[in-house]
């Protein structure tokens, strides 16, 4: 298959709370919360909807892709603040959009990864030309802000990408794990529950499969990679993957210090973030690596 990235945006809200504000209410440090997870600050949405982050993503990465015509919506978000209408559907309508088809992808922190791998199949299938990708996440909805060892991880963030088909080569692998001791949870209503421990074992290994699989697919080494963008859940987790497969630390970008973890838009939030500050430059080779939930995995070989 193949793919061409046309254009890429996010949104952040405005208010930063850092580590410090923890401090006043658990019993915590900015010390220990840097050590155990390497997060600094992350953005929480005070007035904003999930569709005002959602919007304000797509509205960016259409003005970046030079606003062409879009044949599908695919929304990603673990975070939903309505039952229905889909969060893709209310997207499309919000931009006044009339004739793509939209539908959400339910695949928590990899739901970047499965919703453009959907978006990649119908592109080369002939079923659309041009797809909005967008993911959204408005976290601090689930989060419990006394359990410490769950708020202090996530934040809220949105981040879309405009793909169409062009000449550079697309290779993905998608899978999904059981997890019968249910690591990470949310239930309808409820607060998000985690087995810490239980999630890191799992990321680390299924990130490495999958990360394995998808080089092998692609028939390319670690050496032909320029990027390895993998979803930032904590700083434990990418070190572990990055020592299991063997990946060279300055070719895995970090930006949950300053995001936290906010889900399926930490991905597309990173490609975002190194395409403005010049990092990343057409003609380079990512690999694109989601993990979470479900339990959900998968990775993802482009060029940019």
């Amino acid at each position: 298959m193949t793919i061409k990235l046309l254009g890429t945006g996010s949104y952040l809200p405005a208010t930063i709370i850092s580590n410090a504000e923890f401090e006043k209410t658990l019993d915590t440090t900015d010390e220990w919360i840097v050590k155990r997870t390497g997060i600094r600050e992350r953005r929480i949405a005070r007035d904003e909807t999930l569709l005002d982050l959602a919007l304000g993503s797509a509205k960016a990465a259409l003005a970046d892709a030079g606003e062409p015509r879009i044949d599908a919506v695919i929304a990603a978000s673990a975070s939903l603040d309505y039952q229905f209408p889909p969060l893709a559907c209310r997207i499309g309508t919000a931009l006044g959009l009339d004739g793509p088809f939209c539908m959400d992808v339910g695949a928590t922190c990899s739901g970047f990864v499965y919703g453009l791998d959907i978006a990649a199949h119908y592109i080369n299938a002939g079923s659309a030309e041009t797809v909005l990708v967008a993911a959204a996440e408005k976290l601090s909805s689930l989060t419990d802000y006394t359990d410490r060892s769950t708020c202090i991880l996530f934040g809220d963030a949105a981040a879309a990408a405009v793909v169409t088909k062009g000449d550079k080569a697309y290779f993905s692998h998608l899978a999904c794990a059981a997890d019968p001791e249910n690591s990470l949870f949310c239930r309808a209503g409820e607060t998000i529950k985690m087995n810490g421990s239980g999630v890191y074992k799992f990321a680390v290994n299924a990130a490495a499969k999958s990360i394995r699989q998808v080089l092998e697919k692609a028939s390319v080494g670690i050496d032909d990679i320029d990027w390895f963008i993998l979803h930032q859940a904590n700083i434990r987790i990418i070190d572990g993957i990055v020592s299991r497969v063997g990946i060279p630390k300055d070719k895995v970008p970090i930006t949950l210090d300053r995001y936290a973890n906010p889900s399926s838009a930490t991905i597309p939030l990173t490609i975002d973030v190194m395409r403005e500050d010049g990092r990343l430059k057409p003609g380079q080779r990512v690999l694109l690596s989601g993990f979470g939930a479900g339990l959900t995995y998968g990775a993802s070989i482009m060029e940019v």
